[in-house]
């Protein structure tokens, strides 16, 4: 093994041991019952050399014949069983002989069913806790590691990688556990019984080690570039399947089945590549090594050795080469399983760039007091340096508690950036976001975001029901509960239409509802939350004029009492804020009421100017509603 490989394996049993600790009696246990079956194959091999002892001398055999044992010399079975010595073995004898022959398979099956079983029960039990694992670890990660991670590698990592970490840890343990002892078990037999013939036999060992070591180099390369693969055929599944509703309205299913028949038959490739690689040693292996067992043949007739001797030897030698040939594939074995707990352990141990402070405290229910202090964020380049221009530069504001603060202009200004950074999905490069006071980067994530309500124009909808989704916003919230919920965010009329209502399936990403029915609900959710401070990211822009008055009703009603933070598309919806901030290339510009800043801002002027100018000149009709 190279030393890169080395440090692979002791990584991986470092991070696996802490998973494995509270199951180690019964991963010993299983360790313990596969050496008992794994040296209870010299124990067998004894026993057949006792049957055919007694069976393959014919007819005229007694009791009284003394029986030459390997380890434990020669005996007299009718001083051991009680028996007269001319007491004949006869039929029944035969039948009682060749009879052990499936009980003795049957312990050594037994005892290694019960070795793997517990092995597959721990394994099991500790793929299920690094799985979990590794999904809490990429749940805890920042919007900033999903905006450069691929979907569908996550998935994959989380549910194959786990899952060829479990698979192949477990031959590990099978193979190391009994091949080894088995293969020692059956040679004390062996030298016990011809010391020279099992030399002679086993002089080709060594040659065994070349396909090892010549194939064992490649089968890694395409060990590597099958899991790849296997990641690229994912991230091809995951896009098309988000993206259907992009790919049906260009008519690309071809090329999208062409993208995932490609990249399928290139791991389909690959994976062909590693099974001929790993399984052509095994042929290699037997073949160098019936070598030896034709150099056993020549010595046994050479010394003209009985036929229930050297059937006895044969059968030994033949079943030391299956053990042998899975202990060859043990190499390959750490490769994959360290290439597969390489990739799951860079997620278990990546820390999030967002997390609790050491010190972080528990804010309680806030009053809903915000303040940004010359605050500056820079969003990282693909090189990961800060970019040179600021997306928010030197921003003082205060928000106080109840009031409706909006945030307006043009694309870039960094509106958006400033609600993601109250929401602590980035931090400040400087200055500070304070909460009723305190440092937001002081406070426990939880109870920072248990005190932010959102409502955004991207609705996202679980497949699950109406009334789970709303519940999303309050987890333990009665069905009256959510049922006000949506009454107030004017949802519960076409709820009670829908077949199913409130238990009705809403369908992948909400595809059963309208956009206009996904937004209440949104509210309704937002509504049921309840939480002090509430974000707005303009959730009437994409709706036509009834909905949006229907929407901005419903808004109302959620805004009653809180922090409103909007960021408005539509100027229509803002003219009543308490404070219009105007924002241009990272910095405020002025603020404001709307005929403040009406009266002396141009970019306000011209914003305003072009969205009602346009709405008044348009001569094209509104569809009535998106609700369907």
């Amino acid at each position: 093994m190279n030393s890169e490989l080395i440090y692979n394996l002791r990584r991986t049993i470092s991070a696996v041991g802490k998973y494995v600790a509270p199951y180690k009696c019964r991963l010993i246990l299983s360790v313990l019952l596969g050496m008992a079956s794994a040296a209870f194959n010299g124990l067998m091999l004894i026993g057949f050399q006792l049957i055919f002892s007694l069976v393959l001398k014919g007819q005229t055999r007694t009791l009284g014949e003394r029986v030459k044992l390997p380890i434990f010399g020669e005996l007299d079975l009718a001083e051991l069983l009680g028996f007269s010595s001319d007491t004949p073995v006869g039929f029944v004898g035969v039948i009682i002989a060749c009879s052990l022959i499936p009980v003795l398979i049957f312990i050594r099956g037994f005892l290694g069913y019960l070795s793997i079983y517990i092995q597959a029960w721990v394994a099991s039990k500790v793929v299920s806790e690094i799985r979990n694992d590794t999904y809490r670890s990429i749940m805890r990660q920042s919007p900033a590691f999903f905006s450069s991670a691929k979907t569908g590698e996550l998935m994959q990592t989380v549910i194959h990688m786990t899952a060829a970490v479990h698979q192949n840890a477990m031959l590990l343990i099978q193979t190391l556990a009994q091949r080894p002892l088995t293969i020692i078990s059956i040679l004390i037999v062996l030298f016990a019984q011809d010391w020279v013939f099992t030399t002679v036999s086993l002089l080709i060992f060594p040659a065994c080690m070349w396909p090892i070591i010549r194939i064992g180099k490649r089968a890694r390369a395409s060990g590597q570039a099958e899991l790849g693969e296997s990641s690229g055929l994912m991230v091809v599944l995951q896009e098309s399947f988000s993206g259907i509703r992009l790919v049906k309205s260009y008519a690309r299913e071809n090329h999208e089945c062409d993208r995932f028949q490609k990249s399928n038959e290139n791991m389909v490739r690959h994976m062909l590549k590693w099974n001929r690689q790993i399984e052509l040693i095994g042929p290699m292996v037997e073949s160098v090594a019936s070598i030896g067992i034709a150099a056993g043949l020549v010595y046994a007739w050479h010394r003209g050795l009985e036929a229930e001797n050297f059937f006895l030897l044969v059968m030994a030698l033949t079943q030391i080469y299956p053990p042998l040939k899975e202990l060859s594939k043990v190499q390959m074995l750490f490769q994959r399983a360290g290439i597969a707990a390489e990739k799951v352990f860079q997620l278990l141990e990546k820390v999030p760039d967002i997390r609790d402070a050491p010190d972080a405290v528990e804010i309680g229910r806030s009053r809903g007091s915000v303040s940004l202090q010359n605050v500056t964020f820079a969003y990282l380049e693909n090189t990961g340096e800060k970019k040179q221009v600021p997306a928010v530069n030197k921003i003082d504001l205060q928000l106080e508690p109840g009031k409706f603060y909006a945030f307006v202009g043009p694309s870039g200004a960094g509106k958006s950036t400033l609600y993601s950074l109250i929401l602590r999905f980035y931090d400040p490069d400087e200055g500070a976001i304070l909460l009723d006071g305190q440092d937001i980067r002081k406070l426990t994530l939880t109870s920072l975001r248990d005190n932010i309500g959102v409502v955004s124009q991207d609705t996202f909808l679980f497949h699950t029901t109406i009334l789970e989704n709303i519940r999303y916003g309050r987890l333990d919230a009665s069905r009256d509960e959510v049922i006000e919920a949506a009454k107030k965010a004017h949802a519960h009329e076409f709820i009670e239409q829908i077949g199913g209502g409130y238990d009705a399936m809403v369908g992948e990403a909400g595809c059963k509802l309208s956009g206009g029915q996904k937004q209440r609900l949104s509210i309704a959710r937002a509504i049921l939350r309840n939480a002090p401070v509430l974000l707005l990211d303009e959730a009437t822009s994409a709706l036509d004029t009834e909905s949006e008055k229907i929407i901005q009703d419903a808004i109302h009603v959620l805004s009653e009492g809180k922090t409103v933070v909007a960021i408005a598309h539509r100027l229509s919806t803002i003219l009543e804020a308490d404070q219009i901030v105007v924002m241009d290339h990272g910095k405020i510009l002025d603020r404001g009421t709307h005929a403040e800043l009406l009266e002396r801002n141009p970019l306000y002027q011209k914003l305003y100017h072009l969205q009602f100018e346009e709405r008044s000149t348009s001569s094209l009709p509104e569809s009535s509603s998106l609700d369907r």
